[in-house]
């Protein structure tokens, strides 16, 4: 991975998110890493969807399926609110028996939370090969994380679709 560069990264994240909003800046964010997947994901009535999502795959993806809330790891970042990240789920004993374990091996995420304090949700990288956590520039994810809260731009809780 290229050098750390927090200022200049988030400079560029704030500049297309004020050009392009808030799926493109993710986009750029995970472009950043060798992960698959971006989101900023929200928690409704037992349930966890993304907002935004974003797949390097298949960048016409607009939508993350909906899941319990306790189904993701994004729960223990909710429950924590903060950092949750691991490289490998089945080498993690803190993840042994959550249901993503298997098909989700790797992620990292951080809360979104108001200026109050109260979480509206997190912003994760995930993907369903083991990836290397440390490669997420953690301090540019909590700039982010507030950025997006501070500035309004986390979205509801997706409706169906």
């Amino acid at each position: 991975m290229a050098q750390v560069n927090t200022v200049r990264d988030f400079e560029q994240f704030q500049a297309i998110l004020g050009i392009q909003g808030v799926r493109d800046a993710l986009a750029y964010l995970v472009g950043l890493t060798d992960y698959r997947f971006i989101g900023i994901w929200r928690f409704q009535d037992g349930k966890a969807n993304a907002a935004v999502h974003f797949d390097k795959e298949n960048a016409s993806t607009l939508h993350a399926q909906e899941v319990a809330d306790t189904a993701t790891y994004c729960c223990y970042v909710r429950d924590s609110k903060g950092v949750f990240k691991t490289a490998h789920a089945l080498l993690d004993a803190r993840t042994e028996g959550h249901p993503a374990r298997e098909a989700v091996p790797t992620y990292c995420g951080v809360p979104i939370m108001d200026s109050g304090g109260v979480l509206m949700g997190t912003l994760c990288h995930y993907d369903l090969v083991p990836r290397d956590p440390e490669q997420i520039n953690l301090e540019l994810m909590f700039a982010v994380a507030s950025t997006l809260a501070q500035g309004g731009h986390v979205p509801p809780y997706p409706a169906a679709h």
